[in-house]
């Protein structure tokens, strides 16, 4: 058996007295791509909380076999890079500044940006396609620039491990597909990618493996073209789903049976 990157084995959370998780284990080696489904309030995003030490669980989370409760944050920020829905909230920062912000990990408690840092965050900017728009403030940009900027910032946090918690919510379809491009570009590049989404067409194209939350539990999980071999998306979802190729596409798309003429 190949030992991922990052393993979650028999991880539970509790809030209010409820179980919102029980039991759930996976592992992702390195540089894989998994996508977490599921129904609407199944734990997708708090199992990510979970996973990558926001939240306190019972069960065991480790990063290359060290226990992610044995890290501190700035060690976890290291490894684990956040793309949040609501990521940077209302913060009137540069483009810049915030994605110079995400290299405090790596710098001495008090210093100030370093030359490498001014070095990696113009590559991130690059990378994420933001250069334009680095002197402008995240209050001014649009959905699709500012997940954009959001990412560059990710990218120059330096990890080798990177959680998406719904990356195309509130985008446009042409920035969602911008957006899915530059996830795969960067997974492509040799960076784990942890993604929990709603979009299914976006986990069948996006991902090599796919987990399946139902009701705070681990339903299916396995690579993606198996479970477009099974009746397992319609059991998860609970309605029928259809199927469709368009031209220069590795896997169909998906669509709810009733939406389907």
């Amino acid at each position: 058996m190949v030992i991922g990157i990052l393993e979650v084995r028999d991880l539970s959370y509790s809030a209010g007295g409820k179980e919102i998780l029980s039991h759930v284990s996976f592992s992702v080696k390195r540089g894989g791509f998994l996508t977490v489904i599921g129904p609407n309030g199944a734990g997708k995003s708090t199992l990510l909380k979970c996973a990558g030490g926001l939240l306190p669980y019972n069960g065991e989370v480790r990063i290359d076999g060290r226990s992610v409760r044995d890290m501190n944050e700035r060690e976890r920020a290291k490894r684990v890079a956040w793309l949040h829905q609501n990521g940077a909230g209302r913060m009137p920062f540069t483009v810049r500044r915030f994605a110079a912000m995400s290299r405090y990990p790596w710098r001495p408690v008090l210093a100030g940006e370093s030359e490498a840092d001014r070095k990696i965050v113009a590559g991130a900017l690059a990378r994420a396609g933001v250069e334009e728009l680095a002197e402008r403030s995240l209050l001014t940009l649009s959905g699709g620039e500012r997940q954009r900027a959001l990412l560059a910032a990710a990218l120059a946090q330096g990890t080798d491990i990177l959680f998406l918690d719904e990356p195309t919510s509130f985008l446009d379809y042409r920035q969602q597909v911008e957006m899915m491009a530059l996830i795969e570009r960067i997974n492509a590049e040799g960076m784990m990618v942890l993604m929990v989404t709603h979009d299914i067409n976006h986990a069948l194209h996006a991902s090599g493996e796919i987990l399946a939350i139902k009701e705070g539990k681990a339903v299916w999980h396995g690579e993606t073209d198996e479970l477009l071999s099974t009746s397992a998306l319609s059991e998860i979802f609970e309605t029928e789903f259809k199927f469709f190729s368009v031209g220069g596409q590795r896997r169909p798309y998906a669509a709810p049976a009733g939406f389907v003429s």
